[in-house]
């Protein structure tokens, strides 16, 4: 039996808003026999559940490395003003902690800039030329990994597999979680048996797959990442919201006619996870049986969120969320 969480620390996440299940994860933080803290900058839907909040530093206000994401370059982020008040950076949370904990370990007494230091590997072939000091200089750098023309990191083969070669079909394989996803952390990996050959994997939540569910919940819904806001960063802010609009649902004409829903109505959006409400938006921007809201916005300032339907079901490889496989129903909201 897995014992039960008992305490968290929460930072750098906002999960009543950006995980699956809303609801169940609302419960989970409103028990009494849980302690969290939350490091943050506002009373964010999360960190209104805990019991202490921490004042955390924002970006400009301490030294930090932005990692590639999607492209070559690391970038460094300079310190440009001291945090106000009693606000510290993350690292000097833990760092304090883990001394009153009692721990000794010497990367819990690093300072922000010995973390850099530490934590990426200067010496790997994709840092030639390039040391804490470079970027500070220079605010950032394009990691020497050969370029567009010349780049074939597989030339020679040398494949993570048996023969070295890329095996479309891969005996043996186990599902995994990439690094990045796990905070750098390779232990206790997923480990299912895969099957050797990639296949086509239906999705759970539709009419052809699940036709009693389809029958109650009849619409799909996609739920994309608003412009507006960074998943739910700046969600908050009034002008942030007026340029992203509030929450919305596209839905196509034929599926709003027949639930008698007109443009800019109030509309609720359910299954047995859970709802949400937003203003209805008219278009063929998207396809009869399907509609589209974007997730980001903040509980406290609506009627439910995107993710309160959602579904934590894994996907088949990787343990991520299935977050646009649902099925729900639509109504005017009361």
């Amino acid at each position: 039996m897995i014992p039960p969480i008992k305490s968290m620390m929460c930072w750098n996440t906002n999960p009543v808003t950006q995980t699956p299940e809303t609801d169940k994860i609302i419960e989970g933080l409103k028990r009494e026999d849980l302690f969290m803290v939350s490091a943050e900058h506002f009373i964010s839907d999360t960190a209104a559940y805990a019991d202490i909040v921490l004042p955390a530093s924002m970006g400009a206000e301490m030294e930090d490395m932005v990692l590639s994401w999607g492209h070559l370059y690391l970038t460094y982020n300079e310190k440009c003003v001291e945090s106000p008040g009693e606000a510290i950076s993350n690292n000097e949370i833990f760092r304090r902690l883990a001394k009153r904990m009692g721990y000794e370990e010497e990367n819990f007494q690093w300072s922000d800039s010995e973390c850099l230091e530490n934590y990426v590997d200067w010496d790997s072939p994709a840092c030639d030329g390039i040391d804490l000091n470079y970027m500070r200089e220079h605010g950032f750098a394009r990691l020497k990994v050969g370029t567009k023309d010349d780049r074939a990191p597989h030339k020679e083969g040398n494949f993570p597999t048996a023969s070295g070669k890329c095996e479309f079909k891969l005996d043996g394989a186990t599902n995994f979680v990439a690094g990045p996803f796990r905070q750098m952390y390779e232990g206790f990996q997923a480990g299912e048996t895969l099957d050797c050959l990639p296949d086509y994997v239906a999705s759970r939540e539709t009419l052809e797959t699940n036709p009693e569910l389809a029958a109650k919940y009849p619409l799909n819904i996609i739920s994309p990442k608003s412009h507006g806001f960074l998943n739910s960063c700046y969600a908050n802010m009034e002008h942030k919201i007026k340029g992203q609009g509030e929450q919305f649902v596209l839905i196509h004409a034929e599926d709003a006619n027949e639930r008698g829903i007109q443009e800019g109505n109030r509309v609720r959006v359910f299954n047995d996870r859970g709802a949400f409400e937003g203003d209805a938006k008219i278009t063929d921007d998207v396809s009869a049986g399907i509609i589209v809201a974007t997730l980001g916005y903040w509980r406290q300032l609506n009627k439910g969120t995107v993710n309160c339907i959602s579904s934590a079901e894994f996907v088949d490889m990787g343990h991520g969320p299935t977050f646009s496989d649902n099925l729900v129903q639509i109504e005017l909201a009361s």
